[in-house]
């Protein structure tokens, strides 16, 4: 398996993972359009920090480059996606109106 593979993989792997997190727990997102922007804010941030960590582990231990990937990039990529069908969930919510 090629990097480029594994990486498509752990982006659709982090996707499911999002969705699947989604409609489990449907209480979880926020009600407000605040509020997912919030998140969304907190996943930009987590993004960074998943980067670093992966920068800084590959270079300490590249044969752990995985399991760095695993560890820090993964979870943050998931609540990326998770903050983004959360916003999109919030901005349909408002366009339909009151119930």
């Amino acid at each position: 398996m090629s990097n480029s593979q594994l990486l498509v993989a752990f982006t659709l792997g982090a996707a499911a993972l999002a969705l699947w997190s989604f409609v489990r727990w449907p209480g979880a997102a926020p009600a407000t359009v605040k509020g997912a922007m919030l998140r969304v804010a907190i996943a930009f941030v987590l993004l960074q920090v998943g980067s670093a960590v992966l920068d800084i582990g590959v270079d300490a231990v590249p044969s752990l480059a995985v399991l760095v990937v695993i560890g820090a990039v993964v979870p943050a990529l998931t609540y990326a996606f998770l903050a983004s069908i959360w916003l999109m969930k919030v901005c349909t919510d408002q366009m339909r109106g009151p119930t």
